[in-house]
């Protein structure tokens, strides 16, 4: 009786289908890894557009008309230290004698300084 051909063979079909599975699930895992880094820098663009939209129309609205630099936490929020914010926003209000009145709003990521998203833009006042 030779039953240690089919007990081989069983084996070596169990650890191909395990290194198959193996990287399949390596495969997945970088998948996952990419798709939460591009979450983070989704979030980080969406944020700061809102913040940058509305810087904008406070300078449209007369609200802010000499420009300057602020903070804001993970929820939006106006903070007033920067040790507590995740964003700094850096407006720049300039007006010619004509009545046109220039802004640049600049958003940028407070842990690196990198900037996120820019505004830039003009109105008749």
């Amino acid at each position: 009786m030779k039953s240690g051909g089919k007990s081989s063979l069983f084996l070596m079909e169990l650890m191909i289908a395990l290194l198959i599975f193996a990287v399949c699930a390596c495969v997945c895992a970088s998948i996952i890894a990419k798709a939460g880094s591009d979450i983070n820098k989704s979030r980080d663009m969406s944020n700061a557009l809102i913040i940058a939209q509305n810087q904008a129309e406070l300078i449209k609205g007369g609200r802010d008309t000499t420009g300057g630099t602020g903070y804001f936490d993970s929820e939006l929020l106006p903070v007033s230290q920067q040790e507590e914010a995740e964003y700094t926003v850096v407006s720049t209000v300039t007006s010619d004698q004509g009545g046109v009145i220039e802004y640049t709003v600049e958003v940028f990521r407070a842990a690196d300084n990198k900037l996120i998203w820019e505004i830039s833009s003009a109105f008749y006042a």
